[in-house]
C-alpha cells in the first residue's frame, strides 16, 4: 500500500521523502537516547559522590568495619571461584577417566553414539543379535555400521556437505533475495554487484537439515583377537566416518552399570 507521501508526490519522490523523514526520526531518537545515557551517568556520579561523603564522615572504627566487610566479601568470592575451578578440573578428570574406561569396553545393543555434525546423540543397535551377549544384551561387532539398520539417525545435521542442509540454505537465500526491498536497499543494489553465489559458506554453516547418515565402511579399530559372529568385537574406542564429514564415536558402552 502506498504511503501518504507516495500518493501525494509520486512513488520515487514520495519514497525519498519517507527515507528523509525516517532519518530525522532516527536522529531524534538517538538524541533522546544520548540524553537518557547522560542522565544515568549523572546519577552514577551523584551516587559516587554521596558514597564518598558518607565514607569521609565515618568514624575510624566504622571504616575498619567496612574494610573488614570488603575483605571478607573478597575472600568469599575467591573461595567460590576456587571451588568452581576445582569442580571444573574434577569434571574434566572424571570425563577423561570415563573415556579411558569406555575405550576398553565391549559395546552392546543400544549404546549411545555421537556425531561431530549432529546436535543430539543417537544409538547403535542390532535388529538381531550375533549370538554373543553381555549381561543378556546382544554384543556388537565392527560390521554393525549400516545406516538406519545399526546407526540410527541423529535427527538434525549441520554438515554443509549434507544436501538437506544445502537445500534449506538455498530456501533461506531465495526468501531473502525475493523479499520486498526498501528504497535504501534498491539504491545499494543499483550501485553494487550481485553476489557470485546465492548460498555462501557463512550461510551454510548456520543452517541445519535432516540427518540421513551415509556410511560405507565398518567401525575402525575393533578387538581383533575377540570375534563376534566372525568379526572383531566392537570397542568403545572405535570410530566411523559419515560421507558428509561427521565423525561418529561411542559415548556409552550400552552395558548395564
Amino acid at each position: 500500500m502506498a504511503s501518504e507521501n507516495e500518493e501525494k508526490y509520486g512513488v520515487i519522490a514520495g519514497t525519498a521523502i519517507n527515507e528523509v523523514e525516517k532519518g530525522v526520526k532516527d536522529t531524534v531518537n538517538s538524541v533522546k537516547q544520548i540524553g537518557t545515557m547522560a542522565q544515568r551517568a549523572g546519577g552514577f556520579a551523584l551516587r559516587d559522590a554521596t558514597n564518598e561523603w558518607k565514607w569521609l564522615n565515618l568514624s575510624p572504627e566504622e571504616k575498619a568495619a567496612e574494610k573488614e566487610k570488603e575483605k571478607q566479601a573478597a575472600e568469599e568470592a575467591k573461595a567460590e571461584a576456587d571451588k568452581a575451578d576445582a569442580d571444573k578440573a574434577k569434571a574434566e578428570d572424571d570425563e577423561k577417566e570415563r573415556i579411558k574406561n569406555l575405550e576398553k569396553s565391549y559395546i552392546v545393543h543400544t549404546a549411545a553414539i555421537t556425531c561431530s555434525c549432529a546436535l543430539h546423540e543417537s544409538y547403535v543397535v542390532v535388529p538381531e543379535g550375533h549370538g554373543e551377549f553381555i549381561h543378556g544384551i546382544p554384543q556388537l561387532n565392527i560390521g554393525d555400521s549400516k545406516p538406519e539398520i545399526n546407526i540410527r539417525s541423529f535427527g538434525i545435521c549441520k554438515s554443509p556437505q549434507n544436501p538437506s542442509v544445502q537445500e534449506n540454505a538455498k530456501k533461506i537465500a531465495d526468501e531473502v533475495k525475493n523479499r520486498p526491498k526498501g528504497f535504501t536497499e534498491k539504491v545499494m543494489d543499483f550501485f553494487s554487484k550481485p553476489p557470485a553465489e546465492d548460498v555462501g559458506k557463512d550461510l551454510l554453516e548456520q543452517c541445519v537439515g535432516e540427518c540421513t547418515p551415509i556410511i560405507a565402511t565398518e567401525w575402525i579399530d575393533g578387538k581383533e583377537d575377540v570375534l563376534v559372529d566372525g568379526k572383531p568385537a566392537l570397542l568403545g574406542k572405535c570410530k566411523l566416518t559419515c560421507l558428509y564429514g561427521g565423525e561418529i564415536k561411542l559415548y556409552t558402552s550400552g552395558q548395564r552399570e
